[in-house]
């Protein structure tokens, strides 16, 4: 299939598995074993063991936001905590803190929150 092949956004369809679509509305605990795409709006708790990708038309709001990096092009609202990566394009609009190794912030994106860097604790240093 050709969408298996096609990359968006940063990420790689093949890796997946769970894609939340243009104009569905979640409310409650979210739970995904892997990686997942949201395009529609989801409130509530919710927490990825992959990567989360937000589109441009995607929401989450939630208290804590969990995955293991995260691309935004959309909206969140709530603390975001992706100890590998977080990516926020120009059109991402981010209210709340980001925890992460890795912070990149496109010009034009909205992050109205404090950001804390890990650290590696094997060097001594704080989380």
């Amino acid at each position: 299939m050709w969408f298996l092949n096609r990359t968006q956004e940063g990420d790689d369809a093949r890796h997946i598995n769970t894609i939340i679509g243009e104009g569905t509305q979640i409310e409650g605990q979210i739970n995904i074993p892997g990686s997942v795409r949201v395009d529609g709006v989801i409130k509530g708790g919710f927490f990825a063991r992959g990567h989360l990708t937000v589109g441009a038309k995607g929401e989450i709001e939630a208290s804590t936001v969990k995955c293991e990096s995260a691309h935004i092009a959309g909206k969140i609202v709530g603390n975001l905590i992706a100890p590998q990566r977080v990516h926020l394009t120009s059109t991402a609009k981010v209210f709340g803190d980001i925890t992460t190794q890795v912070l990149v912030i496109e010009e034009g994106a909205l992050f109205n929150g404090r950001s804390q860097m890990n650290v590696d604790k094997k060097e001594g240093k704080e989380d």
